[in-house]
């Protein structure tokens, strides 16, 4: 005859939850939650075997084969050289297109400032604006403002040929001597075309000046007069 295990009744009240079958089916689900969870826990190790064993054989380096040649290689070379050599010629050709617009933009500033040179003192047009004349006994020149604007003087000033000459380009002032003492002494029409230097240090400028030699009733030449202008093309310092 087996004598009945005696059990704790203070522990057994303290994990009870109810009745009997309230304690039976509690700790049931409890049981049968755990062993679920260890099933998937077992089956995720499971999965994840075969994937990691996959992943370190796509990390494996892959070996060259059996047909990758020193030829292969060779030529996988030169043709990298072709290309590094194709882009270097087309670089060198945008410098030398970007070279020439900076010489294009270069020139139509100048251009365009000699423009604004000649409508900065009037909008609307002055005849009197171009004008210049020389004495032929004093030998001073006399300019309109823009003339002696254009070439440094101060206002309202009468320069002598000699400082007048200083103004212009050293290349071109023994030419425009001669070419004034030939409209004297001859008569003949005064033209020419040459840079000048202003005094005030801004940029050289070309000019076309004309002009006629006006004669007194004794026909003794008084002074050579007429008009000038900007040349509106690349300055004579350039060429």
């Amino acid at each position: 005859m087996s004598v009945p295990i005696p059990l704790n009744t203070p522990i057994l009240n303290y994990f009870s939850v109810g009745s009997a079958w309230q304690n039976f089916l509690f700790y049931g689900a409890i049981f049968y939650l755990l062993y679920l969870n260890l099933f998937l826990i077992r089956r995720k190790k499971n999965y994840k075997q075969p994937a990691a064993d996959a992943s370190i054989e796509q990390e494996k380096p892959i070996q060259p084969g059996a047909n990758t040649t020193n030829e292969t290689l060779l030529n996988i070379n030169a043709a990298s050289n072709a290309e590094i050599a194709v882009l270097k010629n087309e670089l060198l050709a945008l410098g030398e297109e970007l070279e020439l617009s900076y010489i294009k933009s270069d020139r139509l500033n100048d251009q365009l400032s000699e423009i604004l040179d000649c409508l900065e003192l009037t909008v609307a047009y002055d005849h009197t604006l171009w004008d210049w004349s020389l004495d032929f006994n004093s030998k001073e020149f006399t300019f309109s403002d823009y003339g002696l604007r254009l070439r440094g003087f101060p206002e309202k000033t009468k320069p002598v040929i000699d400082e007048a000459i200083m103004v212009v380009d050293p290349r071109h002032r023994q030419a425009v001597l001669d070419a004034v003492e030939k409209s004297f002494k001859t008569g003949a029409d005064f033209s020419m075309t040459y840079l000048i230097n202003p005094l005030d240090g801004s940029r050289p400028k070309e000019i076309k000046a004309t002009g006629k030699v006006l004669y007194n009733e004794h026909g003794t030449p008084v002074k050579l007069f007429g008009k000038f202008a900007l040349t509106h093309t690349e300055p004579l310092v350039k060429k």
